[in-house]
């Protein structure tokens, strides 16, 4: 079954959650629209959906279809990251072929 937006938003809050152990930020008007969109009962604004991208690090084709590689990538601690940078570096010379 494909996620709903309210699903991947749930999703995203519990990744900032989690990453940060803090409650994540709510980049609505108010916790009342927020809590509805979380709900599913309505859909968002244009300018929400830019609001979320950005506090969320997303974009906002991953928020209304959930099509993005790796969307929590930016969640990764800095070791992990690198790690993965120099396993590309690695990598590339296979890849020129």
């Amino acid at each position: 079954m494909e996620n709903s937006f309210a699903d991947r938003l749930k999703q995203l809050c519990s990744d900032y959650y989690n990453a940060y152990m803090e409650t994540p930020p709510c980049p609505v008007s108010s916790y009342t629209r927020m809590n509805s969109l979380l709900a599913g009962t309505r859909k968002p604004t244009l300018e929400e959906l830019v609001n979320i991208s950005e506090a969320y690090d997303v974009s906002i084709n991953y928020l209304l279809t959930g099509d993005e590689l790796f969307p929590s990538l930016h969640l990764l601690k800095k070791e992990d990251a690198k790690h993965i940078l120099d396993t590309i570096e690695e990598l590339k010379p296979e890849l020129d072929v």
